[in-house]
Protein backbone atom coordinates (compact mmCIF):
# COMPACT_ATOMS: atom_id res chain seq x y z
CA UNK A 1 0.00 0.00 0.00
CA UNK A 2 1.18 3.54 -0.84
CA UNK A 3 0.32 6.21 1.74
CA UNK A 4 -0.85 9.54 0.34
CA UNK A 5 -0.29 12.75 2.28
CA UNK A 6 -2.66 15.57 1.19
CA UNK A 7 -0.70 18.52 -0.18
CA UNK A 8 -1.52 21.88 -1.73
CA UNK A 9 0.69 22.08 -4.81
CA UNK A 10 1.52 25.15 -6.87
CA UNK A 11 1.37 24.99 -10.65
CA UNK A 12 5.07 24.15 -11.06
CA UNK A 13 4.75 21.13 -8.80
CA UNK A 14 1.54 20.03 -10.51
CA UNK A 15 3.34 20.14 -13.86
CA UNK A 16 6.25 18.17 -12.43
CA UNK A 17 3.93 15.59 -10.94
CA UNK A 18 2.15 15.20 -14.29
CA UNK A 19 5.46 14.82 -16.14
CA UNK A 20 6.77 12.03 -13.90
CA UNK A 21 3.38 10.28 -13.89
CA UNK A 22 3.59 10.18 -17.68
CA UNK A 23 7.31 9.31 -17.74
CA UNK A 24 8.40 7.32 -14.66
CA UNK A 25 12.16 7.77 -14.35
CA UNK A 26 14.07 4.95 -16.04
CA UNK A 27 11.41 3.83 -18.51
CA UNK A 28 9.66 0.47 -18.95
CA UNK A 29 11.25 -2.93 -18.35
CA UNK A 30 10.10 -6.53 -18.62
CA UNK A 31 11.04 -7.28 -15.03
CA UNK A 32 12.11 -5.25 -12.04
CA UNK A 33 15.36 -7.22 -11.71
CA UNK A 34 16.20 -6.21 -15.29
CA UNK A 35 15.43 -2.57 -14.46
CA UNK A 36 17.63 -2.73 -11.34
CA UNK A 37 20.53 -4.22 -13.30
CA UNK A 38 20.29 -1.51 -15.96
CA UNK A 39 20.06 1.27 -13.38
CA UNK A 40 23.11 0.07 -11.45
CA UNK A 41 25.07 -0.22 -14.70
CA UNK A 42 24.02 3.28 -15.78
CA UNK A 43 24.70 5.00 -12.44
CA UNK A 44 27.53 2.84 -10.98
CA UNK A 45 29.28 5.58 -9.01
CA UNK A 46 26.11 6.45 -7.09
CA UNK A 47 25.91 2.89 -5.77
CA UNK A 48 29.63 2.77 -5.03
CA UNK A 49 29.17 5.81 -2.80
CA UNK A 50 26.18 4.26 -1.03
CA UNK A 51 28.21 1.09 -0.49
CA UNK A 52 30.64 3.06 1.69
CA UNK A 53 27.90 3.29 4.34
CA UNK A 54 26.73 0.41 6.50
CA UNK A 55 22.96 0.81 6.33
CA UNK A 56 22.09 -2.33 8.30
CA UNK A 57 19.18 -1.53 10.59
CA UNK A 58 19.22 2.18 9.75
CA UNK A 59 16.03 4.13 9.20
CA UNK A 60 16.52 5.82 5.82
CA UNK A 61 14.41 8.26 3.85
CA UNK A 62 14.77 8.50 0.09
CA UNK A 63 13.46 11.83 -1.13
CA UNK A 64 12.25 11.32 -4.68
CA UNK A 65 12.42 7.54 -4.98
CA UNK A 66 10.83 7.31 -8.44
CA UNK A 67 10.39 3.68 -9.45
CA UNK A 68 12.43 2.66 -6.45
CA UNK A 69 15.78 1.24 -7.63
CA UNK A 70 17.77 2.96 -4.87
CA UNK A 71 15.03 2.28 -2.33
CA UNK A 72 15.13 -1.43 -3.05
CA UNK A 73 18.93 -1.50 -3.21
CA UNK A 74 19.16 -0.01 0.28
CA UNK A 75 16.50 -2.42 1.55
CA UNK A 76 18.55 -5.33 0.19
CA UNK A 77 21.48 -3.98 2.18
CA UNK A 78 19.55 -4.12 5.43
CA UNK A 79 18.05 -0.64 5.71
CA UNK A 80 14.47 0.21 6.64
CA UNK A 81 13.60 2.63 3.86
CA UNK A 82 10.83 5.19 3.55
CA UNK A 83 10.50 6.18 -0.10
CA UNK A 84 8.78 9.46 -0.93
CA UNK A 85 7.72 10.78 -4.32
CA UNK A 86 5.09 13.08 -5.84
CA UNK A 87 4.34 10.72 -8.74
CA UNK A 88 1.66 8.16 -7.94
CA UNK A 89 2.50 6.11 -11.03
CA UNK A 90 6.17 5.94 -10.09
CA UNK A 91 5.22 4.82 -6.59
CA UNK A 92 2.98 2.10 -8.00
CA UNK A 93 5.93 0.76 -9.98
CA UNK A 94 8.20 1.05 -6.93
CA UNK A 95 5.64 -0.93 -4.93
CA UNK A 96 5.48 -3.63 -7.62
CA UNK A 97 9.28 -3.80 -7.42
CA UNK A 98 9.28 -4.32 -3.67
CA UNK A 99 6.81 -7.19 -4.15
CA UNK A 100 8.89 -8.80 -6.92
CA UNK A 101 12.06 -8.51 -4.84
CA UNK A 102 10.44 -9.57 -1.56
CA UNK A 103 11.25 -6.29 0.17
CA UNK A 104 7.79 -5.21 1.33
CA UNK A 105 8.62 -5.63 5.03
CA UNK A 106 11.53 -3.18 4.93
CA UNK A 107 10.12 -0.53 2.57
CA UNK A 108 7.41 2.07 3.09
CA UNK A 109 6.10 4.34 0.35
CA UNK A 110 4.43 7.71 0.66
CA UNK A 111 3.18 10.18 -1.93
CA UNK A 112 4.24 13.64 -0.74
CA UNK A 113 6.21 16.78 -1.52
CA UNK A 114 10.01 16.94 -1.08
CA UNK A 115 9.65 20.48 0.26
CA UNK A 116 7.15 19.36 2.93
CA UNK A 117 8.38 16.03 4.31
CA UNK A 118 5.57 14.43 6.38
CA UNK A 119 7.86 13.22 9.17
CA UNK A 120 8.84 14.62 12.58
CA UNK A 121 12.16 16.26 13.38
CA UNK A 122 15.11 13.91 13.92
CA UNK A 123 13.30 10.83 12.59
CA UNK A 124 15.92 9.29 10.26
CA UNK A 125 19.49 8.03 10.50
CA UNK A 126 20.18 8.71 6.83
CA UNK A 127 18.66 10.62 3.91
CA UNK A 128 19.25 9.87 0.23
CA UNK A 129 18.13 11.93 -2.75
CA UNK A 130 19.67 11.21 -6.14
CA UNK A 131 18.81 13.53 -9.01
CA UNK A 132 15.64 15.02 -7.52
CA UNK A 133 16.05 18.36 -5.74
CA UNK A 134 17.20 20.17 -8.90
CA UNK A 135 13.65 19.54 -10.18
CA UNK A 136 11.98 21.30 -7.22
CA UNK A 137 10.99 25.00 -7.22
CA UNK A 138 12.94 25.71 -4.02
CA UNK A 139 15.93 23.40 -3.71
CA UNK A 140 17.12 25.13 -0.54
CA UNK A 141 13.84 24.29 1.21
CA UNK A 142 14.23 20.64 0.15
CA UNK A 143 17.73 20.55 1.66
CA UNK A 144 16.52 22.17 4.88
CA UNK A 145 13.74 19.57 5.14
CA UNK A 146 16.31 16.79 4.84
CA UNK A 147 18.32 18.45 7.61
CA UNK A 148 15.22 18.73 9.80
CA UNK A 149 14.19 15.06 9.61
CA UNK A 150 17.73 13.75 10.23
CA UNK A 151 18.85 12.76 13.71
CA UNK A 152 21.90 14.58 15.15
CA UNK A 153 24.89 12.88 13.53
CA UNK A 154 22.71 11.61 10.67
CA UNK A 155 24.09 11.56 7.12
CA UNK A 156 22.61 12.79 3.85
CA UNK A 157 23.75 11.68 0.39
CA UNK A 158 22.33 14.01 -2.25
CA UNK A 159 23.08 14.20 -5.96
CA UNK A 160 22.44 17.46 -7.80
CA UNK A 161 23.19 18.39 -11.39
CA UNK A 162 26.34 20.49 -11.64
CA UNK A 163 26.74 23.59 -13.79
CA UNK A 164 29.81 24.66 -15.74
CA UNK A 165 30.47 21.47 -17.73
CA UNK A 166 29.89 20.33 -21.34
CA UNK A 167 26.76 18.28 -20.56
CA UNK A 168 25.07 21.21 -18.81
CA UNK A 169 25.96 23.57 -21.67
CA UNK A 170 24.53 21.07 -24.15
CA UNK A 171 21.44 20.58 -21.99
CA UNK A 172 20.70 24.30 -21.98
CA UNK A 173 21.24 24.57 -25.72
CA UNK A 174 18.96 21.62 -26.51
CA UNK A 175 16.19 22.88 -24.22
CA UNK A 176 16.28 26.21 -26.06
CA UNK A 177 16.18 24.35 -29.38
CA UNK A 178 13.15 22.41 -28.15
CA UNK A 179 11.34 25.68 -27.38
CA UNK A 180 12.14 26.91 -30.88
CA UNK A 181 10.70 23.71 -32.38
CA UNK A 182 7.53 24.23 -30.33
CA UNK A 183 7.22 27.79 -31.64
CA UNK A 184 7.56 26.61 -35.24
CA UNK A 185 5.14 23.69 -34.71
CA UNK A 186 2.67 25.86 -32.81
CA UNK A 187 2.26 23.38 -29.95
CA UNK A 188 3.95 22.31 -26.71
CA UNK A 189 6.24 19.32 -26.11
CA UNK A 190 6.79 18.47 -29.77
CA UNK A 191 10.09 16.64 -29.25
CA UNK A 192 8.91 15.08 -25.98
CA UNK A 193 5.90 13.50 -27.66
CA UNK A 194 8.05 12.21 -30.51
CA UNK A 195 10.44 10.57 -28.05
CA UNK A 196 7.61 9.12 -25.97
CA UNK A 197 6.03 7.54 -29.05
CA UNK A 198 9.32 5.87 -29.97
CA UNK A 199 10.21 4.56 -26.54
CA UNK A 200 10.02 0.81 -26.10
CA UNK A 201 10.31 -1.66 -23.25
CA UNK A 202 13.92 -2.10 -22.16
CA UNK A 203 15.10 1.10 -23.88
CA UNK A 204 18.64 1.65 -22.54
CA UNK A 205 18.34 5.41 -22.96
CA UNK A 206 15.74 5.35 -20.18
CA UNK A 207 13.94 8.66 -19.81
CA UNK A 208 17.02 10.89 -20.05
CA UNK A 209 16.01 12.55 -23.33
CA UNK A 210 12.39 12.96 -22.27
CA UNK A 211 13.61 14.67 -19.11
CA UNK A 212 15.87 16.89 -21.17
CA UNK A 213 13.05 18.13 -23.38
CA UNK A 214 10.04 17.88 -21.09
CA UNK A 215 10.68 18.19 -17.36
CA UNK A 216 9.28 21.56 -16.21
CA UNK A 217 12.07 22.49 -13.76
CA UNK A 218 15.70 21.65 -14.50
CA UNK A 219 18.44 23.41 -12.55
CA UNK A 220 22.14 22.93 -11.89
CA UNK A 221 24.49 24.28 -9.25
CA UNK A 222 28.21 24.89 -8.97
CA UNK A 223 30.13 23.10 -6.22
CA UNK A 224 30.34 26.41 -4.37
CA UNK A 225 26.57 26.93 -4.58
CA UNK A 226 25.97 23.37 -3.39
CA UNK A 227 28.25 23.91 -0.40
CA UNK A 228 26.21 26.99 0.53
CA UNK A 229 22.96 25.03 0.19
CA UNK A 230 24.27 22.52 2.75
CA UNK A 231 25.86 25.14 4.99
CA UNK A 232 23.75 24.16 8.04
CA UNK A 233 25.44 20.72 8.14
CA UNK A 234 28.53 20.22 10.29
CA UNK A 235 30.54 18.19 7.75
CA UNK A 236 30.30 18.47 3.97
CA UNK A 237 32.13 16.53 1.26
CA UNK A 238 31.44 17.12 -2.45
CA UNK A 239 32.62 14.92 -5.33
CA UNK A 240 31.96 15.19 -9.07
CA UNK A 241 30.99 12.27 -11.29
CA UNK A 242 29.79 11.13 -14.72
CA UNK A 243 30.48 13.84 -17.30
CA UNK A 244 28.09 11.91 -19.55
CA UNK A 245 30.23 10.82 -22.49
CA UNK A 246 29.53 7.10 -21.99
CA UNK A 247 25.77 7.72 -21.94
CA UNK A 248 26.03 9.02 -25.51
CA UNK A 249 26.30 5.36 -26.52
CA UNK A 250 22.86 4.72 -24.97
CA UNK A 251 21.34 7.54 -27.01
CA UNK A 252 23.19 6.91 -30.30
CA UNK A 253 23.66 3.24 -31.14
CA UNK A 254 26.38 4.11 -33.68
CA UNK A 255 28.61 5.05 -30.73
CA UNK A 256 28.29 1.74 -28.86
CA UNK A 257 31.51 0.36 -30.30
CA UNK A 258 33.25 3.36 -28.68
CA UNK A 259 31.66 2.79 -25.26
CA UNK A 260 34.91 1.71 -23.50
CA UNK A 261 36.69 4.83 -24.77
CA UNK A 262 33.78 7.06 -23.73
CA UNK A 263 33.79 5.48 -20.26
CA UNK A 264 37.55 6.15 -20.03
CA UNK A 265 36.97 9.83 -20.88
CA UNK A 266 34.33 9.98 -18.15
CA UNK A 267 36.77 8.61 -15.58
CA UNK A 268 39.57 10.98 -16.61
CA UNK A 269 37.46 14.14 -16.66
CA UNK A 270 34.96 13.61 -13.85
CA UNK A 271 36.56 16.03 -11.39
CA UNK A 272 36.54 18.90 -13.90
CA UNK A 273 33.55 18.05 -16.12
CA UNK A 274 31.37 15.88 -13.89
CA UNK A 275 27.66 16.58 -14.48
CA UNK A 276 26.67 14.90 -11.21
CA UNK A 277 27.84 16.33 -7.90
CA UNK A 278 27.31 14.21 -4.81
CA UNK A 279 27.07 16.07 -1.54
CA UNK A 280 27.72 13.90 1.51
CA UNK A 281 26.86 15.87 4.63
CA UNK A 282 26.55 15.07 8.32
CA UNK A 283 24.16 16.87 10.65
Amino acid sequence: MVETVPQTLDWQKEEGQAFWDANPCGGRWQSYEEFMAWYQCTEPEMFQILDTYDCTGLRVIEVGCGQGPTLNYLARNGAIVHGLDMSSRSLQKAKAGTVELGATQSTHLVQADAEQLPFPDGHFDMAVSLGVLHHTPDTAVGVSEIYRVLKPGGVSVVMLYRSGNPKWWMTRMLREASRLVDCVAGKHDTLLESLRNRQHEGDVSGTALMELFGVPILKAFSNRQARRLFGMFSEIRISNHLPGFRRLADVQSILRSFEPALAWIDRCTKNVWGFYQVIEARK
